[in-house]
């Protein structure tokens, strides 16, 4: 890019910046969980109209969620964005932005608005998209706008999310399914006509020893978890419906579908030794992260050029008084995982680059699971992480949530609008760069077309 488009698109997000970073606060001050993100989506809406975008609301069946476009043709550029809350992680219990969603949201706004100011100014071709995404944390909310068939129009999808490094994501995340095993039977009194009861409870319980057994005989890094979410009231009632909620986890969405046909067999046999039925309710089925290596060294090398977010010593204050409510062994143990010193990564708040990412290393696996995996075997999908929060500190906890509500999570919010909307510019000056990383998309995904992941009729529930 020349250095008067860059400095035209640093330009207009300094003159952005104020609209994404009260969007920001309100929300903070205002959380909402998954599904329930309505004045979050209503805020987006208000802000993206004013701009002149192309609003559509409720797509995927998801009333919060949005899409909202600008200009025609091609290239078409994607913004991902979050705005769901976290139940309990506020500091006083309450809800709140554990994962930094707030932040997330509101710096792709900033870059779709940016890019589209810049586009509209120099007369260029091609469409900025702008997708609200509600319910990441718990319903995967991409999910289900994949199989409403959004983001198929993207030549190229970016997004980011709040960290205590500065980094481009290429490491790959667990794919997953996510559902509750409901049992029905039949209640009887438990001690005068036991015989006439058929126990859902026992289904349930049947089912997880089974599954236990099965963990002996599945690959090394897949994971199973579940809870016995209802099982009964009382001993002396034999309970007619009992729920276990399962996630099944492998490092890609191939080895996750035999691994939970096994687990359903564990429950048909269940039923059978229990004589109830089951019935499968879905919550979740994500695809693992497929990183995308051109779109990774475009970002790398504006994120190497650009360093990091620029956090003066009140944010340094901030961040230490939070960073001395963890462990030493907590702060020591993060360090060690990025393989780097606190003289090249900062004490408490990073502002340097971090080259190759740590754990977020191309051919490594990070352990959880996210709905960015879907949109990433539909179209090639970058996504990096800047500092927004003291070096050491977990995500889903009271010290993220301070932090993301502070100058600390808005320089770090700022720092990644900035990442994202060089980075489309750059592929928007050079489109060779969108057919290599289309050639690269291809071959990584082998050719296969995405298919949703949902068992027909699933519906997002709010829970």
């Amino acid at each position: 890019m020349t250095d008067e488009s860059k400095r035209d698109i640093l330009r207009l997000l300094g003159e952005i910046a104020p609209i994404s970073q009260k969007l920001a606060l309100d929300l903070w001050k205002n959380p909402e969980l998954g599904l329930e993100e309505r004045y979050a989506a209503d805020r987006y809406q208000e802000i993206l109209t004013l701009e002149g975008f192309q609003i559509r609301r409720g797509i995927g069946d998801l009333d919060t969620a949005i899409s909202a476009s600008w200009g025609s043709g091609s290239p078409c550029i994607g913004f991902l964005g979050e705005y769901d809350a976290l139940p309990g992680i506020a500091e006083d219990g309450g809800p709140g932005h554990g994962c930094g969603h707030n932040l997330l949201g509101a710096a792709s706004l900033g870059s779709a608005m940016a890019l589209k100011r810049h586009m509209e100014r120099l007369n260029l071709s091609g469409t900025v998209v702008f997708y609200g995404c509600p319910a990441e944390e718990n319903n995967g909310g991409k999910v289900y706008m994949a199989r409403d068939g959004c983001f198929s129009e993207l030549d190229a999808a970016l997004t980011w999310h709040p960290s205590d490094v500065n980094a481009v994501w290429e490491a790959g995340t667990l794919a997953l399914n996510a559902c509750n095993f409901v049992f029905k039977g039949v209640t009887s009194h438990a001690a005068q006509s036991p015989e006439a009861g058929r126990s859902a409870l026992d289904g349930a319980i049947l089912m997880d020893v089974g599954v236990n057994y099965l963990r002996e005989h599945m690959i090394q890094e897949a994971r199973i978890h579940s809870v016995i979410t209802s099982g009964g009231k009382t001993p002396n009632v034999v309970p007619a419906e009992a729920t276990i909620c399962y996630y099944v986890r492998a490092p890609r969405r191939d080895q996750v579908e035999p691994l939970f046909e096994r687990v359903v067999n564990c429950a048909k046999g269940a039923a059978l030794m229990t004589d109830t039925t089951f019935e499968i309710d879905m919550i979740d089925g994500l695809y693992d992260y497929l990183s995308n290596p051109v779109l990774n060294e475009v970002a790398s090398k504006i994120m190497s050029e650009l360093g990091g977010p620029s956090f003066d010593e009140v944010d340094r204050e901030k961040a230490a008084k939070l960073q001395s409510s963890l462990s030493e062994k907590t702060v020591k143990e993060a360090f060690k995982k990025y393989g780097a010193t606190s003289d090249f990564l900062g004490r408490e708040l990073s502002d340097v680059y971090l080259p190759g990412g740590g754990p977020m290393a191309r051919g490594k696996t990070m352990a959880g699971s996210t709905d960015v995996g879907d949109v990433s075997h539909i179209v090639p999908t970058l996504q990096i992480t800047t500092c927004a929060m003291p070096i050491g500190t977990s995500l889903h906890s009271w010290q993220s949530n301070e932090s993301f509500g502070s100058t600390v999570g808005l320089k770090g919010m700022n720092f990644a609008s900035e990442v994202l909307t060089l980075t489309a510019l750059e592929l928007l000056r050079d489109t060779s760069l969108l057919k290599k990383a289309k050639d690269a998309f291809e071959r990584d995904t082998d050719g296969e077309l995405y298919e949703s992941p949902l068992i027909p009729g699933a519906r997002p529930k709010i829970r």
